[in-house]
C-alpha cells in the first residue's frame, strides 16, 4: 500500500551562483515503516559518531525518486523530519530506504 509523503527541499544557489527557490512537492512512498513518534517502544536508535538520532519512520520509494539527504526534509503522517537516504539493491532490484530522525542525544 502506497502513501503520500511531503518533500521540502531548501533554497540554494545553481551552478551558476543563482538563487533557487525552495519547495514542498508531494512525493508517493512505496510503504512507511512502523517508529511515529511519539511511540517510544517503537523507535531505533542508529549511531553517528558519539550522537545518536531517534528514528520516528523509515520510508520506502521506489529507485530513482529525487531525494537528497544534505538539502531535503520529510513530512510523514503530519510530523517533518530530517531525513538520511539510503540506497540499496539486490538481487535486480531495488529502492531507496529513508530513515527520517528528529532530535539528537
Amino acid at each position: 500500500m502506497s502513501e503520500q509523503v511531503i518533500r521540502h527541499r531548501g533554497a540554494g544557489r545553481d551552478e551558476n551562483g543563482q538563487i533557487v527557490p525552495g519547495d514542498d512537492a508531494p512525493l508517493l512512498a512505496l510503504g512507511v515503516a512502523p517508529g511515529i513518534y511519539p511511540a517510544p517502544s517503537s523507535q531505533r536508535r542508529v549511531s553517528r559518531g558519539r550522537e545518536g538520532e531517534d528514528i520516528g519512520a523509515v520510508v520506502y520509494f521506489a529507485p530513482g525518486t529525487d531525494l537528497d539527504d544534505s538539502t531535503d526534509e520529510l513530512t510523514v503522517r503530519g510530523e517533518r523530519y530530517q531525513i538520511v537516504v539510503n540506497d540499496w539493491q539486490t538481487q535486480g532490484r531495488g529502492g531507496l530506504e529513508v530513515a527520517c530522525s528528529r532530535g539528537q542525544g
